[in-house]
């Protein structure tokens, strides 16, 4: 268990329920335990804990109870999803430097990927939705390179799952993808 989990489990069992079941209160409790967080990913990994502790303990009590502990339960759900999504509406996932693609390897990538989907359409694979899921890959190379290629991986399996794009060409392209870049597995089924 690393240090967010048990600040989480501390934090739940003897602090965010305690006593109270206004939205101000609980809302109050929760901003001022984030601050123990410098980085959002932390407050991010912090709330979602709250979020499945929350949801787990609803599940436990007996749905026939006439307690205030399920309307309690309800307003902390609300307030820790308003935390997670005013978290998520600034907060973009950055790569390690070591993980991080360069603008060379991006430049390359971007070209691999038009050449992909033009070779799909030569293939007749020629959906409008293929090219607009390989489109979108062109966008997260803030991921870093295992995350975005974790990303190829299911997109192209999702892409050949959906449409029926054969096993092989989809490992081709994904192998040719691989080898542009350092440090990166060129296997599909990994």
């Amino acid at each position: 268990m690393n240090i967010i989990e048990k600040e989480a489990d501390s934090f739940f069992r003897f602090e965010l329920y305690s006593g109270v079941d206004s939205l101000n209160a609980i809302k109050s409790i929760i901003v001022s335990k984030l601050y123990d967080f410098n980085r959002d990913r932390d407050k991010l990994d912090f709330l979602k804990i709250l979020h499945e502790k929350t949801i787990e303990a609803k599940k436990k009590h007996p749905e026939n109870c006439t307690c205030s502990f399920d309307k309690s339960r309800n307003v902390g759900l609300f307030a820790i999803e308003q935390e997670i999504e005013s978290i998520n509406s600034y907060y973009t996932f950055n790569a390690k430097s070591v993980d991080s693609f360069t603008i060379i390897q991006e430049s390359k990538l971007h070209s691999m990927l038009n050449e992909m989907a033009e070779n799909l359409k030569k293939l007749g694979y020629g959906q409008e939705i293929i090219f607009d899921e390989i489109d979108e890959l062109k966008s997260h190379f803030n991921l870093g390179k295992h995350n975005w290629f974790q990303l190829v991986k299911g997109k192209l399996f999702d892409i050949g799952l959906a449409y029926g794009v054969e096993k092989l060409v989809l490992e081709g392209m994904y192998s040719d993808l691989a080898k542009e870049v350092e440090n990166v597995i060129p296997t599909f089924l990994n």
